[in-house]
């Protein structure tokens, strides 16, 4: 495994550049909660949404966003500066030196190295607050934090919720997990000070040139063989994954639309309408497609469409999504 000296780990290699954007009142009293994004600037339009549900739910909180990327444009900084001025928050907006993560693997093309920059952000979070809640950019939240912030996570450095049933048995078996538990990293409670104290941030770095067949994901697998099922579990509420699909209670506190799917794409459930009303609400453009653009590389969305469709009794929707599916994959294999 790779080994690092301590200076490694100096703030200064890792942040380019920091910009805040505070817009909270002076004489602010509220309870304080800070959320962090590791996002690239692609997906920033779609972290905005995330931010306003956040902040649409915890009106009573003093809101700090924490936003690290590899790169954003001007238009992306103006934005996230409208979203502090609008919503009377503090955004905190992190440029990353990607050299320190390049020896990380790249398991599946579509994504992007940025998702190693969770592993890093406790050292930087440090010295505003004691702990703090990590999202994904395609997370939305739909109720209050204030009972997660105020959690007794039993000495442990982070609280997460187990991945998805199927899933846990086969990643855990195929990273040689000893507890056989696996977490989704997507949303997590970070106590920063505990987290410093287990050198978690060394221990995730160790994994780096490591080859990548060893792994099936990114920044998860990395984190669930560093912690191996030492953390806190928490309910499923706190991070609904495939966006809620079929979950009929509006009780859970994050939706993660953590597969193919998402919710700028096409709209299939509640869940789905409801982040675009968030959405509507951000300085980003607001997304008004229903169904998938017709774009061959987006044949993969219209399949779940389409058996989306048949689960729920529309077969004339059913044979709507297929026929697209055959035709734009006819076109995306021919490149057409």
């Amino acid at each position: 495994m790779k080994q690092f000296e301590s200076s490694f780990f100096d703030v200064s290699h890792f942040i380019a550049s920091e910009k805040i954007f505070n817009y909270l009142p002076a004489d602010d009293a509220r309870e304080q909660i800070h959320v962090s994004y590791n996002v690239n600037d692609a997906y920033i339009p779609f972290m905005g949404a995330s931010m306003v549900s956040v902040i649409e739910n915890n009106k009573g909180a003093s809101l700090s966003f924490h936003i690290f990327t590899d790169g954003y444009s001007d238009g992306s900084e103006e934005n996230i500066r409208k979203t502090a001025q609008k919503f009377h928050c503090c955004c905190y907006l992190y440029r990353v030196n990607m050299e320190p993560f390049k020896d990380f693997h790249i398991k599946v093309s579509r994504f992007s190295r940025v998702t190693y920059v969770r592993l890093y952000m406790p050292k930087v979070l440090g010295k505003y607050a004691d702990r703090y809640i990590y999202a994904d950019s395609d997370t939305m939240c739909i109720s209050s934090l204030k009972p997660l912030m105020h959690l007794d996570m039993k000495g442990y450095a982070i609280a997460a919720a187990a991945d998805r049933p199927d899933s846990v048995k086969y990643r855990s078996e195929y990273l040689k997990l000893k507890n056989g538990r696996y977490f989704n990293d997507g949303i997590m409670l970070v106590d920063c000070k505990q987290w410093e104290k287990d050198h978690i941030t060394e221990k995730a770095f160790s994994f780096q040139c490591e080859p990548k067949e060893r792994f099936l994901g990114q920044s998860q697998d990395i984190l669930n063989l560093v912690f191996d099922g030492n953390l806190y579990f928490l309910p499923h509420a706190y991070n609904i994954t495939d966006g809620g699909d079929d979950y009929d209670t509006d009780q859970g506190v994050f939706i993660h639309w953590a597969g193919r799917r998402k919710p700028w794409n096409m709209v299939l459930t509640p869940f789905d309408a409801q982040w675009r009303k968030y959405n509507a609400l951000s300085p980003w453009p607001t997304v008004t497609n229903i169904l998938p653009i017709k774009k061959p590389e987006n044949y993969h969305d219209f399949q779940q469409w389409g058996r989306y469709q048949k689960k729920h009794g529309n077969l004339a929707g059913y044979f709507k999504g297929i026929f697209w599916y055959s035709w734009l994959r006819m076109r995306y294999k021919l490149h057409l």
